[in-house]
């Protein structure tokens, strides 16, 4: 019936080691629980009799018209959750006419993505501590066809997300009592990872000057990425990179003003789910002084914890120009597959469309704080 349902369906077939890292955030989780809290507390303000026949939800970002405002975020590991998850989603996006993220920690190419792929593709970016290492990857997804470049600069290090540790997340796998156990108590996702093995990161691997050694040793995302990425990095890459450049992981004003200066196409604002710091604010508690800052001078869009097309209306009525989805099509994915995403999809299209229409509201352009109760 909605994406709680899939999130539920997706804990029963999953490990502890799976689900918790699709669904843990960091430390105490309050960021996490925050996202949640604050978007179910904003209310509307409905307009009755407002003589609304048919609602149409078709934006338009960066030159290109969608079906409604969602962007499919990188998510990774995805085949963790689904042999060949990345693939599954990117091909679902394509079917929903949404564009898909790829991610650098997928485990998937980003070539492997474009042969699956009609739709719009963006290719999300971390800075490795060897800048040649990032350009070549950004030159493949330049290669590979890849319009938009997103990156993401919330993640000097990895944050402290302690179900996951708890489950011994990393790579190479360790096989303990505790995870056999697991294992053994959801068979069909088991069965998954006995047939097409331990899902390997493939950017990363095929981006290693070393040689696939990313998976000979326990994965270490710290020992990997730049720890002092700063805006002379955005400026390089800015050069390198002519398509779309979008800076996700935007947490204030001033950066969001910083971004703008320094010529990118489009910021989102994120907490990377809950993921990274804890105690960070919820997106939609800074997106109205994003907004009014910008000025409408390059897109702004938000992620971190949306669930419902209904609170997706919130974000647009806020003035978001569109919501990146992580988690939610995932829950699909590890439940149903690709199938899973595109129902999780239309669902959420459809709850924005019956939100619209009790709003009052017939298209996305009319959405605007009015539409909400301060």
């Amino acid at each position: 019936m909605n994406v709680q349902d899939y999130r539920e369906a997706a804990r029963r077939r999953l490990s502890g080691i799976a689900f918790d890292y699709l669904d843990t955030g960091a430390d105490d989780e309050l960021t996490m629980r925050r996202n949640r809290e604050v978007l179910q507390k904003i209310t509307f303000s409905p307009r009755v009799l407002a003589g609304v026949s048919k609602v149409d939800l078709s934006t338009r970002l960066f030159g290109r018209e969608y079906p409604f405002p969602a962007v499919i975020g990188p998510v990774g590991f995805c085949g963790l959750f689904w042999p060949h998850g990345d693939l599954a989603v990117a091909r679902a996006a394509a079917r929903a006419g949404l564009p898909y993220v790829a991610a650098t920690l997928g485990t998937a190419t980003v070539e492997e993505v474009a042969e699956v792929s009609t739709g719009e593709r963006w290719f999300q970016s971390y800075a490795f501590k060897d800048d040649g290492r990032t350009d070549a990857l950004i030159a493949r997804a330049r290669q590979a066809g890849y319009t938009g470049m997103v990156l993401t600069v919330d993640s000097a290090v990895s944050g402290n997300r302690e179900k996951s540790s708890r489950h011994g997340a990393q790579l190479p796998v360790r096989i303990t009592v505790p995870l056999v156990i697991d294992v053994m108590e959801h068979p069909r996702w088991a069965y998954q990872m006995l047939r097409y093995g331990t899902p390997r990161l493939k950017n990363v691997e095929s981006s290693d000057p070393a040689g696939s050694g990313a998976t000979q040793t326990p994965f270490s995302f710290d020992a990997l990425i730049k720890k002092s990425l700063g805006w002379d990095d955005v400026a390089r890459i800015r050069k390198v990179w002519s398509g779309v450049l979008i800076l996700k992981g935007i947490q204030s004003v001033e950066d969001a003003r910083r971004a703008t200066a320094a010529g990118v196409e489009g910021i989102v604002l994120s907490n990377h789910g809950g993921r990274q710091l804890d105690c960070s604010p919820s997106t939609l508690e800074v997106l109205p002084e994003v907004v009014a800052a910008v000025d409408r001078s390059i897109p702004v869009m938000v992620d971190s914890g949306f669930r419902r097309g209904s609170e997706m209306v919130k974000a647009l009525a806020l003035g978001a120009d569109a919501v990146w989805l992580g988690r939610a099509p995932i829950y699909g994915l590890a439940a149903e597959g690709e199938k899973g995403v595109l129902a999780v999809i239309e669902m959420l299209r459809q709850e924005m469309e019956r939100t619209m229409f009790l709003l009052g509201v017939e298209k996305i352009s009319q959405l605007g704080p009015h539409c909400l109760r301060a």
